[in-house]
């Protein structure tokens, strides 16, 4: 995927392990890639967290978990994954255990570009 190619870039900086929380960001990704709009995720601290310890889907009665609707938004080609590096060194996980959860490993230089080109930015 080319992020924006042809449409609005999104960038959603995940910073809540609260399954809740994952759960809004990843129906709010699901629903703007679904609608043309590429959304760039990364991962930090405690969602990272989450993320490498399977605790995504930690919500006890949701009908839409948040792997589900982060895996059908990555199967639109419009969500692009990526986690700090730091935030990585910080969780002691392997990149090879994250290889299948996000695209890219990445450090600040590169998400504050990502965040100075996108059209629109949260903090979740």
């Amino acid at each position: 995927m080319t992020p924006g190619a042809g449409g609005s870039r999104w960038v959603l900086l995940l910073t809540s392990g609260d399954p809740h929380r994952l759960s809004e960001a990843a129906a709010m990704a699901a629903s703007a890639a679904s609608l043309g709009t590429d959304v760039t995720l990364v991962w930090l601290s405690g969602a990272l967290e989450a993320l490498v310890s399977g605790r995504l889907d930690d919500e006890p009665g949701e009908p839409g978990t948040a792997s589900r609707l982060l895996a059908e938004a990555r199967d639109t080609g419009r969500l692009h994954a990526m986690a700090c590096s730091a935030a990585v060194v910080e969780s002691g996980a392997t990149p090879e255990a994250l290889r299948a959860s996000v695209d890219d490993i990445v450090g600040w230089p590169t998400i504050v570009a990502l965040l100075r080109n996108a059209e629109k930015s949260f903090v979740w």
